[in-house]
């Protein structure tokens, strides 16, 4: 890694429980951790991408990195298996590092010992990457109800929604996911992409860029909320403060 670490630059997220049972992480580890930011104090965003790893997924890495930021990913647990140096640079480079099911279902519509097996089993296949069970869960599609709260709780975990949506899974167009995100943001903003389109990666280097040169922070979920509520498990989040 060039340049000084992304998780001291940008300060490094505290997204996973200890204590789990699973693959430790080996050579590299998290560094040290910087003083948190107070985002009620300053202008901040969170970015965050679904639906990885994928093979687009080293290239945001590396425009994070060059930029000194973190962001947050949720995870799908095939795709961590599949893809695990990507997931072990997430976590040894300070992002944030979330749940997205197993199948990528629309949960709403399942019965809720499938959606406990989605959110579970997730759970512990990222966990057999990285040696920690995340603590963050964002539902496929934005979908959730009470059963999918419910299951959230019982693993642990907040429901992380967004403010805004680049909809670069609609718009395969750097510039037009770029134009929708910056026209959009506000300072507290949770904004959802994706690292599985070979569109987006394009656009996160102008995006990052713009953003720091307005004065924006950009930082991962957990540290958005840290200074201002404690993230409550079941509970569902669309915005920081």
């Amino acid at each position: 890694m060039s340049g000084l670490p992304r998780a001291i630059a940008a300060l490094a997220a505290v997204t996973l429980l200890s204590g789990t049972a699973a693959v430790p992480v080996t050579a590299g580890e998290r560094a040290p951790q910087a003083p948190p930011v107070d985002c009620r104090a300053v202008k901040c965003v969170a970015l965050t991408f679904d639906d990885g790893p994928t093979p687009y997924t080293a290239p945001i890495l590396d425009t994070l990195q060059h930029r000194h930021v973190p962001a947050t990913f949720f995870l799908i647990g095939p795709h961590a298996l599949r893809y695990r140096a990507d997931v072990l640079r997430e976590y040894r480079d300070g992002d944030a590092i979330g749940d997205h099911t197993v199948t990528h279902p629309r949960l709403t519509r399942l019965p809720l010992a499938r959606v406990k097996y989605e959110i579970g089993t997730a759970a512990r296949q990222i966990a057999s990457v990285t040696g920690r069970r995340p603590t963050l869960f964002r539902p496929p599609f934005g979908a959730w109800n009470a059963r999918v709260r419910a299951a959230a709780g019982a693993e642990g975990m907040p429901v992380i929604m967004w403010s805004v949506t680049a909809l670069d899974w609609k718009h395969r167009d750097p510039p037009l996911i770029e134009h929708r995100v910056l026209r959009l943001v506000r300072p507290g903003a949770i904004v959802v992409l994706h690292d599985r389109y070979a569109t987006t990666p394009p656009a996160i280097s102008s995006i990052v860029r713009t953003l720091q040169a307005r004065g924006y922070h950009l930082v991962t979920v957990p540290q958005l909320f840290a200074t201002s509520t404690e993230l409550r498990p079941g509970t569902v989040y669309h915005h920081g403060p």
